[in-house]
This record gives C-alpha cells, sequence and structure tokens, in this order.
C-alpha cells in the first residue's frame, strides 16, 4: 500500500469548471427570468432552457465526481490507514489506561476512607457541642461557645471546608441558644417577681385580716369588760299617777312647774347605789376570763407597741 498523495493538476483540473462559471452569465441573462408559460413563445422558452440547464448541470456533476475521485481513493486509503494504526496504538496504550483506572479507583477508595473518618471526626469533636449544648443555663451556654471558639481545624484534610462550616454553624446555633435562654430566664424571673409581689399581697393582706379578727376581739373584750365595770342601771318602776279630781281632768297642765322641778332635780348629786350584778352562764363567763388573759398577755408582750394598736383603741372608744 501507498501512502503518497495523487499528483493532480489542481489548476487544470478547475479550468473546465471554469468554463461552466464562465457560461452562467449568458444562462442567467437567457434564464434569469420566468417566461410566461400560458404563451407559445414563453412555454418555448422555458422548455429549452430546462433542457441546457439540465444538460450544463448533469455534465458539471460527473466533471465533478471525476475530478474529486482519485481524492476520495486517497482519503479512504487514509483513513483505512489510519484505523490500523490507531487500533495498534490503542492495544499499547489500553494496558496503561487499566493499570492507570484500577490505581485511580484503588486511591479513590482510600481517600473516600479517609474522608468518611475526617467526617466522623467532624461529628464527634465539633457537631456533638450540639448535643452538649441541650438544657444548658445562659452561664453554661456562654463558657461552651467561647470552647467552640477554640475548635482546631487545621487536621480535616481534604474536609477542612467542612470542618470550618460545621464550627461556623455550631457557634451559630450555642448562640441562638444562649439567646433563648437569657429570654427565657430573664421572663422566668419577671414571673418570680410577680409570684413574689402576688405573695407579698396576700401576706400583707392576711396579717390585715388578722389584725382586725384581734382588733375585732378587742374591742369585744372592752365593750365587756367595761359592760362589767358599768353595768346598765335597771329602769326603776314608776308609781302610778294619782287620779285626778274629777274638776281637773279637763284642766290644761301647768308645764312650768314640772320645767322647775326637773332642773332641781339635775342640779342634785346623783345617789350613790350599790354595784348591780349580772347572771351569766359559767361558759361566757370562762370565756371572759380567757379573754382577759389574753389581753394581758398581749399587752405584757408590747402590743401597745404595735404599729396599729392607737387607731384600734380610738375605733373602739368610738
Amino acid at each position: 500500500m501507498t501512502n503518497a498523495a495523487p499528483n493532480t493538476d489542481y489548476k487544470g483540473e478547475l479550468i473546465e469548471l471554469d468554463a461552466v462559471e464562465q457560461a452562467l452569465a449568458g444562462l442567467r441573462e437567457k434564464y434569469g427570468t420566468v417566461p410566461d408559460v400560458r404563451t407559445k413563445d414563453g412555454y418555448a422558452l422555458c422548455k429549452t432552457g430546462i433542457r441546457e440547464l439540465t444538460s450544463y448541470r448533469t455534465s458539471t456533476e460527473k466533471l465533478r465526481k471525476s475530478i474529486t475521485q482519485p481524492h476520495r481513493d486517497f482519503v479512504d486509503r487514509v483513513n483505512a490507514y489510519g484505523k490500523e494504526l490507531t487500533e495498534k496504538l490503542r492495544m499499547i496504550e489500553q494496558p496503561l489506561k487499566d493499570a492507570k483506572q484500577h490505581e485511580d479507583e484503588r486511591a479513590e477508595r482510600e481517600k473516600q476512607q479517609r474522608i468518611a473518618k475526617l467526617r466522623e471526626r467532624i461529628q464527634v469533636e465539633i457537631l456533638s457541642y450540639k448535643d452538649t449544648a441541650v438544657g444548658l443555663d445562659s452561664n453554661a451556654l456562654a463558657e461552651l461557645h467561647d470552647d467552640a471558639v477554640n475548635i482546631n481545624t487545621d487536621g480535616y484534610f481534604d474536609v477542612t471546608k467542612e470542618a470550618e462550616d460545621a464550627k461556623a454553624d455550631v457557634l451559630q446555633h450555642i448562640s441562638d441558644m444562649h439567646a433563648h435562654a437569657l429570654e427565657k430566664e430573664r421572663l422566668a424571673a419577671e414571673q418570680a417577681e410577680v409570684e413574689a409581689e402576688r405573695r407579698r399581697l396576700r401576706e400583707e393582706n392576711e396579717k390585715r385580716e388578722a389584725e382586725q379578727k384581734e382588733l375585732e376581739e378587742l374591742r369585744r373584750f372592752k365593750a365587756e369588760q367595761e359592760a362589767k365595770r358599768n353595768p346598765t342601771p335597771q329602769p326603776k318602776p314608776e308609781p302610778e299617777p294619782a287620779p285626778l279630781p274629777a274638776a281637773a281632768e279637763h284642766q290644761p297642765l301647768n308645764t312650768s312647774r314640772l320645767s322647775a322641778a326637773a332642773d332641781s332635780y339635775s342640779k342634785q348629786p346623783a345617789p350613790t347605789s350599790k354595784p348591780e350584778t349580772v347572771t351569766i352562764s359559767r361558759g361566757e363567763y370562762e370565756q371572759l376570763l380567757a379573754d382577759q388573759a389574753k389581753l394581758r398577755a398581749l399587752e405584757a408582750m408590747g402590743v401597745d407597741n404595735w404599729s396599729g394598736y392607737e387607731q384600734a383603741m380610738q375605733q373602739l372608744a368610738a
């Protein structure tokens, strides 16, 4: 098989095609405008033009094939020869490619195993901070955040970017939890203050009720003691009025004498009378003694220094 290109004078071959190119100008002038085929002359001219142009076209196609045939044969030889050489080269190349592919796959498996271990380290050494943060208060979360800031991502090699992203994610997560914990603790403190204030108001109310009850007890006891010291005098029965004379039954009453008698009676000193006694049950008597002992005990312990004592006495006197 020869690989030499055909020795062809391209310039001489193209001369024949140039002749067709030169004829195009006359053909275009003659047949460039389509005649009116409805007329006899126009129809004949159209038919003649088709015949002449078809002859030029077919002869030009034959000329093209005859000129390019040697070149096409050469191209076919080149293609066949090239494929043969390509196959021989492939047979040498393929074992090398197979060996390289085997080594690349082994290296890739080792790389993936190494990356998997590094990613496990990311889970254990970095992302585990999220689990540690669960349930911590704001102070502990602040300390955990400081620890997470010092996480070293230099030893993660192929997954250094993933380690840095995981660290940033952990820091953001702890920061969010810290803010949430601060807000929760603030609300809890406010709630505790509200509960303390409610408890204080409840205790003050209970104290006031106890003081009011004690004041009522003191008032009642004082009233009972006062009743014992100054019993209410029993009214004496008034003598029945003597019957008036019949002549005076219809006379008007002289009130001047009654007024003078009342004035003179009011100016006389009140007669001293023997203290009256009151009969009560034993239960009431024992209750009075107990109330008296309670009052004395309160006074002995300084109830008179109590802030509401004076007000209580004023209410009792009223």
